[in-house]
């Protein structure tokens, strides 16, 4: 049974404390930092460069077990050391792999040097905070790809610190992930050793209008969340499509939150391609596309059982289990039961590589 297996939560969150932006970042970017703002009595999220955007227009119509609450669960968001290692005993959780919050949207920035001090900020606290526990935390850098020269100097120095992965934006408007000039990251990320991971809606600076605060149209939010995950797709067909899985053989990544119902056919039809139309595609790829991904990539999800019945596709060495905790719409503090029921029909050894082995292999973990 699901509980006497261990579980590793490969996407879990931390919301950053002010203090990390007022104390450790140069002055003239501190009005600048993600954040949370009341204005009139409303709550808006503040992104450099966007016009603020209202938050809890939906709070008149929630009620105690909705899900529009940040941090319901835990008020600290995440934060508090003691009270989430005694929240991972409660859910059934052995480890977690640590994402921002608020910093999730940096990249939304047209400013180098503030994405780079936002994000040496961030990743000097979140190891200072974490690294205590290694067996139990693996945070994650933030590493902004809108100057590689620079995001090749953090990937070598947060690696010095301690990290074991980094994250950077899902998708890149007009700088896609096939072009040479990313060679020195992935080469860099593969030289030390980090998971690369590309976290839902964390794209580049030109994916959203600067007046972002309402979607276009009826139905625009809706569309807006699940083609945000869509986008997933993007990475994964161009770093193998590139070629730079098969130059990198040692790097790895990983699509955070975005599901994983959709791998099976991405996969099915980047090798039905490479098939029948070799003859145009370059470069030549010494091997099937989803031999490439099943070598070096994964995908997170932690409610799609259409992923789980599409098994024989994509096979279960690629998924990865996540929690979301510490976020409302997570599965926490019911995360066993949500294993169980998604679970349903899946045998114990793709079960448990699903929810604990390949997590612990990507990611180096000790327990």
């Amino acid at each position: 049974m699901m509980g006497e297996q261990r579980v590793i939560s490969a996407d879990s969150h931390v919301q950053e404390p002010p203090e990390v932006y007022d104390e450790r970042l140069d002055r003239k970017y501190r009005d600048r930092v993600p954040r949370f703002e009341e204005r009139d009595g409303a709550t808006y999220f503040v992104v450099d460069g966007k016009k603020p955007r209202r938050i809890d227009l939906a709070s008149e119509r929630t009620d105690e077990d909705d899900q529009n609450r940040e941090f319901r669960n835990d008020p600290s968001g995440g934060r508090d050391i003691e009270r989430r290692l005694a929240d991972q005993v409660r859910d059934g959780i052995s480890a977690e792999i640590i994402y921002p919050n608020t910093s999730l949207f940096l990249y939304n920035s047209r400013d180098p040097g503030y994405q780079f001090a936002v994000a040496r900020a961030y990743n000097d606290w979140c190891i200072e905070h974490f690294g205590g526990h290694r067996e139990k935390f693996v945070p994650v850098a933030i590493v902004p790809v809108i100057d590689l020269d620079e995001a090749v100097r953090e990937v070598a120095r947060v690696a010095r610190e301690g990290y074991r992965s980094i994250k950077i934006p899902l998708t890149m408007d007009g700088r896609p992930y096939n072009l040479p000039d990313y060679d020195r990251l992935w080469s860099a990320c593969a030289d030390h050793d980090l998971v690369v991971s590309l976290h839902a809606f964390t794209e580049s600076e030109d994916q959203y209008p600067d007046d972002w605060g309402e979607e276009v149209g009826h139905g625009g939010a809706l569309a807006h969340m699940a083609m945000s995950m869509a986008r997933g797709q993007s990475p994964v067909a161009l770093l193998i499509a590139s070629g730079a899985l098969q130059r990198y053989p040692d790097l790895k990544f990983v699509i955070v939150e975005c599901g994983a119902g959709w791998l099976a056919w991405l996969l099915h039809v980047l090798d039905e391609q490479v098939e029948k139309k070799h003859m145009w595609i370059r470069p030549h790829l010494e091997m099937k596309p989803s031999e490439f991904f099943r070598r070096q990539g994964a995908v997170t999800f932690s409610d799609d059982p259409v992923a789980l019945r599409l098994l024989d596709f994509t096979g279960s060495e690629v998924l990865l289990w996540g929690s979301d905790y510490p976020h409302d719409e997570g599965t926490f503090p019911h995360s066993q039961e949500v294993i169980e029921r998604t679970f349903s029909g899946i045998s114990e050894e793709d079960r448990r590589r699903i929810v604990f082995d390949n997590a612990k292999r990507i990611y180096g973990f000790d327990v």
